[in-house]
């Protein structure tokens, strides 16, 4: 293995200037020309930097946010999730660097991506593409991700279980009696053609069940606005359903407007049953039936997981499927 001296002897530089490269000290002004110089030869050495007890404390993370503001406005959940995470990372490492899509695109563009292999660790909150997840495992060995769709066998994934989430939603509404059901969901705008979890589950197991009907399916995005107009185009059916899931609780509360509208009572008239479940959940009126999900805890089994791998306390990659829980309100009934 090469050791640091041998990486600065091959680029012609001092041991002080790789060792503050690796670092990313932000105080050392060193030319693109020399960083790039010294990347190349990190790389083509296979320089590795020795595992320490200490090194989680003294790392510089970075957190690619797969989410445009709209999204994070839309849906507190991936504030939470955000806001999470970066307490408990404070906690832990020296430096946590925050970028969303527009500032990778830039450095993309710019070609200074290179510094994230000085990275320790690159987690993504979100969604990406297989293309780009693929990228950045050239620049660095140390992926997690939290809350993707896809998987693959190559990196650490902190999720809940999609499936399971959606399974529990439709057998709480199936034991109520309900067989006209409807989802009202988004998609995702940060990978093209990527079908939401909730759409590709309940779909497959209202089909399996025999009840799936096309035109009880909207699709909109995660909006209270979309969540509005989507239920006014559900409330136009003669024949329309009896209970609907929200693919979170942002468009449930749009729902609620729209029914209101018509004159119609929750759960009287129509069962309604959202996801995430958020503060203001609990408040409307009458409260939401919901799926909680534990963001502290998803950040928690995150910061583990980055422990694990700057510690060197395994050489494999997990995926790792955290608990969900129903919390029945007063927006659900049977018939």
């Amino acid at each position: 293995m090469a050791t640091i001296r041998e990486v600065a002897k091959k680029a012609g530089v001092s041991i002080t200037t790789v060792s503050r490269i690796l670092n990313n000290d932000d105080s050392f002004n060193v030319s693109k020309i020399t960083k790039e110089k010294v990347l190349k030869v990190i790389k083509q050495l296979n320089y590795e930097r020795k595992k320490n007890k200490n090194r989680i404390s003294q790392s510089n993370i970075s957190v690619i946010k797969c989410f445009d503001e709209k999204i994070e406005n839309e849906d507190p959940y991936f504030v939470s999730l955000k806001i999470n995470l970066e307490n408990m990372l404070k906690k832990k490492v020296s430096k946590v660097n925050f970028f969303d899509l527009e500032e990778i695109e830039k450095l993309i563009k710019y070609n200074e991506i290179s510094n994230f292999s000085l990275t320790d660790a690159v987690i993504f909150i979100g969604e990406t593409s297989k293309e780009k997840l693929k990228f950045f495992k050239s620049l660095n060995e140390n992926i997690i991700c939290v809350d993707v769709y896809d998987t693959d066998n190559i990196t650490d994934y902190i999720k809940f279980d999609m499936r399971n989430s959606v399974e529990i939603v439709l057998n709480y509404i199936f034991k109520l009696n309900h067989k006209k059901i409807g989802l009202l969901v988004g998609r995702n705008k940060v990978v093209k053609n990527l079908v939401d979890f909730r759409e590709k589950y309940f779909k497959e197991i209202m089909v399996k069940n025999g009840l799936y009907r096309e035109e009880y399916l909207q699709i909109g995005d995660f909006s209270m606005e979309s969540g509005y107009i989507m239920m006014k185009e559900i409330l136009k059916l003669e024949n329309r359903p009896t209970a609907v899931f929200c693919g979170n609780d942002s468009i449930a509360m749009g729902a609620y407007k729209a029914i209101r509208e018509n004159k119609l009572k929750i759960p009287e008239d129509i069962s309604i049953i959202g996801f995430n479940d958020l503060k203001l959940s609990q408040y409307s009126i009458p409260p939401l039936t919901t799926i909680k999900i534990d963001t502290k805890l998803i950040a928690q089994e995150t910061v583990n997981s980055l422990i694990e791998l700057l510690e060197g306390k395994r050489d494999y990659h997990k995926k790792v499927f955290l608990p969900i829980e129903l919390i029945e309100r007063e927006s659900c009934q049977k018939i």
